[in-house]
């Protein structure tokens, strides 16, 4: 659990009147197990749950409420968590909750301080929880993503240090907040990796939800762009592979090339034609599918033409020390002349 305050809900949802959370932990586990773990994965979940029974609940109240959890990571990750569970919690069981079972049957619950909510305006709480669920969902992978950047560029920082930078090894040194922020986040960032919500997918063309975002507008929605990576996959294995080659996919995966960048980025333009076509995830009108079918037919001809000068330039510029780039012309040479054991094959109608 990683909730279990009347205070913490509080952090969250104000107007909570809840005197006794008890009632409510089976609702907040469920939303944990079925809404959060697999956002963070098993090890990142069982991890900030271990967290979370090392810091007293008041104490974390007060860390947020005076702004001292931004400061700590790990606290900055529980406060997301929290928030996502505790608006899904609702959202999920504002309706059972408004009853009450007893000997005569299942009644209204109602008090004397409070009158019951019509249903119109039950609905519209239940949607304003889904709605903030879903923003909550948002923020904490959006954090998370800054993160794993973070982490990336650090490591290719560490790379590019000189060999006369010399590393602290004095274990009675103490280490600075930036440092202990660091090595936490460093901590977080890994064990989301095993998530299938971690920002980036190396096997994609499409491989995070900002790249998606520059070809197509799902609102910066990480958790659409995870619904729609099945989708991704599907185009990129059928339809891009067959269209330009498994080895021309797997050089654009890994490319750092600036010559391969116009043809990832009409690649790129391909698939999402191809998404807008077929996914049942994004709300398409049917004059915007066949748009994007006609438009998937023509940027796949341009893709081959933009291969096809590729190779021309690649053979223009090849030269006995230098041969050309495009690995499928050595493998389909022509019949060559004088070569011992060569036959020539003549019609009889040229005798």
């Amino acid at each position: 659990m990683i909730l279990s305050t009347t205070k913490e809900l509080r952090l969250h949802i104000p107007s909570n009147a809840i005197d006794e959370i008890s009632s409510l932990q089976g609702i907040l586990d469920n939303s944990e197990k079925d809404f959060l773990r697999d956002k963070l994965g098993d090890s990142l979940y069982n991890r900030l749950c271990e967290y979370y029974q090392t810091v007293l609940p008041d104490d974390f109240y007060m860390a947020v409420s005076n702004g001292e959890h931004a400061h700590q990571p790990w606290m900055q990750l529980l406060l997301m968590a929290q928030r996502m569970v505790t608006y899904d919690a609702m959202s999920r069981f504002a309706y059972t909750q408004a009853l009450s079972i007893n000997g005569t049957g299942i009644n209204v619950a109602s008090s004397e301080d409070y009158g019951t909510a019509s249903k119109d305006l039950l609905d519209k709480g239940v949607q304003g929880y889904k709605r903030e669920a879903m923003v909550s969902l948002n923020q904490m992978l959006v954090m998370l993503e800054g993160w794993a950047k973070d982490c990336v560029k650090k490591q290719a920082s560490d790379v590019q240090k000189t060999v006369e930078s010399v590393p602290n090894t004095d274990n009675s040194v103490p280490k600075t907040d930036e440092s202990v922020q660091t090595t936490e986040i460093e901590e977080i960032t890994n064990l989301w990796k095993e998530s299938t919500y971690y920002y980036l997918h190396h096997d994609l063309l499409i491989a995070t939800c900002a790249d998606l975002q520059q070809y197509l507008d799902i609102y910066e929605s990480r958790e659409k762009f995870i619904r729609l990576l099945p989708d991704l996959h599907f185009i990129q294995d059928e339809y891009i592979s067959e269209a330009i080659g498994e080895d021309t996919v797997q050089r654009l995966l890994h490319t750092d090339d600036p010559a391969d960048k116009p043809l990832l980025r009409k690649v790129r333009r391909l698939m999402v034609a191809h998404l807008e076509e077929r996914t049942t995830i994004l709300t398409i009108d049917k004059a915007r599918r066949a748009a994007a079918h006609n438009e998937a037919i023509a940027l796949r001809t341009s893709v081959l033409r933009l291969m096809e000068m590729h190779k021309a330039v690649d053979a223009a510029n090849a030269t006995p020390d230098k041969p050309s780039t495009n690995t499928t012309d050595s493998t389909n040479k022509g019949y060559e002349n004088n070569q011992p054991d060569s036959k020539i094959f003549v019609s009889p109608l040229l005798y």
